[in-house]
């Protein structure tokens, strides 16, 4: 009888592991950051540029929505401190202004964009050291 509880017990635990383990399709603030992280490294390849053609503003374009987007699933998914909503605020904007500089064509206003859009995401990882999973 000891023995059927002890396997019950064992069988039981493993599944609990195993369902707290499925994400149920939400992502991680660590897998956010990562395509985030992507979609930055896209558009740094990019801005030494010194002419751009319309492929490359429509990369610029395609790598801030997608930044926008997975910064709006950050607010709306997890829980966040005051700073974090103003973080991700400036995130938000200046993505949004390299979204637009793309569509007007403005090389110099993508450059200038994603020189704050860098100090915005560092800021963050500064305070919550997001490699290490300490987001808020």
């Amino acid at each position: 009888m000891r023995l059927k509880k002890g396997l019950f017990a064992v069988a039981f635990s493993l599944f609990t592991a195993a369902v707290a383990s499925v994400s149920y399709g939400q992502s991680s603030q660590g897998d956010l950051c990562k395509k985030m992280w992507d979609n930055f490294q896209g558009m740094r390849a990019m801005t030494g540029l010194s002419a751009a053609t319309d492929e490359n503003f429509s990369k610029f374009s395609g790598c801030a929505k997608s930044i926008v987007a997975d910064t709006n699933a950050s607010n709306e998914k997890f829980a966040t401190d005051k700073n974090y909503k103003v973080l991700n605020g400036e995130v938000l904007y200046h993505a949004g202004e390299i979204d637009k500089a793309s569509g007007n064509k403005d090389l110099e206003e993508i450059q200038v964009q994603f020189r704050r859009l860098t100090i915005a995401c560092r800021n963050c990882h500064k305070i919550y050291r997001s490699e290490l999973k300490l987001v808020p």
